[in-house]
């Protein structure tokens, strides 16, 4: 019985020994699964920042020393003078085609637009003279015209009349030949008879033979009347001691010998003045040229160095500023050299602004392994300076407009890039789908 005692005693000594060990063992196994969920939760979070940092590197080809780049322009003085108007600040933004300063040259050489002018004068000169003698020689043809057709009209009339006198003159010989004739007839036949002696038929036949003649003389006569009152109409007059040509008709045609003269050479005179002009008009422009100009914006850009202040002396093709060309930015960075195949022109990029997080469409434009002092590009920011085991990208921004109003139009604004899924050029792609 007692022995039972004792060892329910010592049965209860345990349970009770047991029963208070119990909740420190708890609350170990809570600390120890704390610290594991802790040490998890620490592995985890270094999980997610090295992924986080190197995902992209792995997923993607990147460049966080990117820049934003864009090409400069020396603007050049057109012509020697002086700077008359102050140019741009430095980083003032202009617009394309807006006015940047204006040069002037009072001291341009003027000779050769004075010679060509009082060559002109003189041309004009002779040219006035030859119109005023053209006119004087056209009103003496029109008069002598007007005296040469009334003196042919009146010799017209008077051959005419002659004609008319030369016609009636051969009715009266023909009808006296016809009677001539008649009593020669009948004088024939009496002598045959016998009863006419042999003189008065000798008599007969003279006096026939005669009236024959004359009636051949006056149709002739007649006749040469009509041709010269022909002749007469045409102007050919053969009778006058005029050579064929009355005297008015004759100085007729010496001045219009000399109204083509005069023509000849106030044609080659307006030929001239023609060409003077020309001349004048180009020597003009280029004096103009020399005289002043106003240098204006090729481009939409910003100033980012003038070179001269109002006043300045320059020279021609003398450095007056240099501008940024906004129109087209780019984005300059460095990649290993094991990328220099897959960075091929054209491929897509992303660019993302480091401050911001804001993003942007790029493409490539050129790749090279070049350090950046190599090259003959002008470019604000200075090109990245690679190692023998790096290359360049030279990306283009595909809305220069996003980024242009900025200030130097972000000129030096650190990037990254990122390109994703590149491959091979599209040239390479091309070939290899024409080898299939």
């Amino acid at each position: 019985m007692a022995t039972a005692k004792l060892a329910l005693t010592d049965l209860s000594f345990v349970d009770v020994a047991t029963r208070t060990d119990a909740p420190s063992k708890i609350w170990q196994k809570i600390a120890a699964r704390r610290g594991q969920a802790l040490r998890i939760g620490i592995g985890a979070a270094l999980l997610a920042a090295g992924a986080t940092l190197y995902a992209p590197d792995i997923l993607y080809t990147t460049s966080s020393e990117a820049v934003i780049n864009a090409r400069t322009i020396t603007v050049a003085a057109p012509i020697d003078g002086r700077v008359t108007a102050a140019p741009p600040a430095e980083g003032t933004s202009v617009a394309a085609g807006a006015s940047l300063l204006r040069i002037d040259n009072p001291v341009v050489d003027r000779s050769r637009l004075g010679e060509l002018e009082a060559t002109r004068t003189r041309t004009q000169a002779e040219l006035d003279g030859n119109k005023q003698l053209i006119e004087t020689l056209q009103q003496q043809i029109a008069a002598l015209d007007a005296q040469a057709a009334a003196y042919r009209d009146a010799a017209t009339n008077r051959l005419d009349l002659a004609a008319r006198e030369a016609q009636a003159d051969l009715t009266a010989a023909q009808a006296a030949a016809t009677e001539a004739d008649r009593m020669l007839s009948r004088k024939q036949a009496l002598a045959a008879a016998g009863w006419l002696a042999a003189a008065d038929l000798d008599t007969a036949q003279k006096q026939a033979a005669g009236a024959d003649a004359n009636s051949q003389r006056a149709e002739l006569a007649a006749k040469r009347i009509a041709d010269e009152r022909d002749a007469a109409t045409r102007g050919i007059f053969v009778t006058d001691n005029t050579n064929g040509a009355p005297y008015a008709q004759q100085r007729t045609d010496e001045f219009r010998l000399r109204l083509a003269e005069a023509q000849a050479q106030a044609g080659a005179a307006q030929a001239r003045l023609t060409q003077i002009d020309s001349e004048i008009a180009a020597e003009q422009a280029r004096v103009e040229h020399l005289s002043s100009a106003e240098v204006k914006a090729p481009f939409a850009g910003v100033v980012w160095r003038p070179d001269v202040t109002t006043g300045s002396a320059i020279g021609h093709d003398g450095r007056l500023m240099t501008l940024i060309d906004c129109s087209s930015l780019f984005v300059t960075g460095s990649f290993s050299s094991r990328q220099f195949d897959n960075l091929h022109p054209g491929a897509t990029a992303t660019v993302r602004l480091a401050d911001t997080g804001a993003e942007y469409a790029g493409t490539v434009v050129d790749v090279r392994a070049m350090r950046g002092a190599e090259n003959g590009d002008h470019f604000a920011a200075p090109l990245p300076q690679l190692s023998e085991r790096q290359v360049m990208a030279l990306v283009r921004l595909d809305d220069p407009s996003a980024m242009a109003g900025e200030k130097y139009c972000n000129v030096g604004r650190r990037v990254e890039i990122r390109f994703k899924d590149l491959g091979k050029s599209p040239a390479a792609t091309q070939l290899a789908s024409a080898a299939r």
